[in-house]
């Protein structure tokens, strides 16, 4: 059996059903922060948070992999503009990954989470998660998660979009290892759902308090098993996938956003 990082496979905080002059349901909540991310060697999905309330500064929250493998010097973050009608206009978006070669984003420094800082508006208005719904040893209980329980991830398997406008796709699946709790001591889980290139930094979540949506991880990689067959004048891989994905818990997408915001603060002269 082999694991394998899932590539070829993201200015205030306005939620997308506000715009439209009502609430939204906690998965509406998360799709709307949602988004997809790629250049031409890497795909992914992620999702943007907003770390405190009054700061326009926005994080772009993906796999650590996906920005290391992705090529040159920027990737397109797939916005969507709202309009007075209900729809959605796509808008790709140029975001530097790198300057001088050298990443411009932050990586957890023992877990595949990268965190990419926004500190200039973004050209459309795009809903951010706030940080308090990413979960910690301390937000998350049995009750919410642990073998069997349901959870909802959204990604962009095999780059597919929902629709023109960019919208990632919704699947379910319920976690399939334990122990999962406490994060700090467990920090991946095994999730039951079908993964695919593309789902890297997908948000795996349940709904949490006030019907908002609680991030309990991202994905990671996939399961498969490979199988070689070998005849008399060829030898061949196999590839069986197991519908199994590793997920990193949140609260390592918690101390990474952290990260990013301590290294973009000036050091105080001496």
């Amino acid at each position: 059996m082999k694991l394998l990082p899932l590539f070829p496979a993201i200015l205030l905080l306005l939620r997308g059903a506000h715009a439209q002059g009502g609430e939204t349901d906690f998965a509406t909540e998360m799709t709307e922060s949602t988004f997809k991310l790629f250049n031409p060697v890497s795909t992914a999905t992620c999702f943007l948070v907003q770390r405190h309330p009054v700061e326009a500064v926005l994080y772009v929250v993906t796999a650590a992999h996906v920005l290391e493998k992705a090529s040159g010097d920027k990737m397109v973050l797939v916005l969507r503009d709202p309009r007075p009608d209900g729809t959605y206009q796509r808008h790709d978006h140029d975001v530097e990954i790198r300057r001088d070669g050298k990443p411009v984003w932050t990586r957890h420094p023992q877990e595949d989470v990268g965190v990419l800082r926004l500190a200039d508006p973004l050209p459309v208005p795009s809903p951010a998660l706030p940080f308090s719904r990413l979960a910690d040893d301390e937000t998350i209980s049995p009750k919410l998660l642990h073998i069997g329980s349901p959870v909802l991830v959204l990604t962009y398997p095999t780059r597919f979009e929902a629709n023109e406008a960019g919208f990632p796709i919704a699947r379910q699946g319920i976690v399939a290892s334990h122990p999962v709790l406490p994060p700090s001591r467990h920090h991946t889980f095994i999730a039951d759902f079908t993964t695919f290139d593309g789902d890297s930094g997908g948000p795996v979540f349940v709904e949490g308090s006030r019907h908002h949506p609680l991030v309990v991880g991202i994905v990671l990689a996939q399961f498969r098993h490979d199988e070689t067959v070998r005849l008399e004048y060829e030898e061949r891989t196999i590839h069986h996938p197991l519908g199994l994905g590793t997920v990193l818990q949140a609260r390592f997408v918690r101390e990474t956003i952290d990260l990013a915001a301590k290294a973009a603060v000036p050091a105080k002269p001496n």
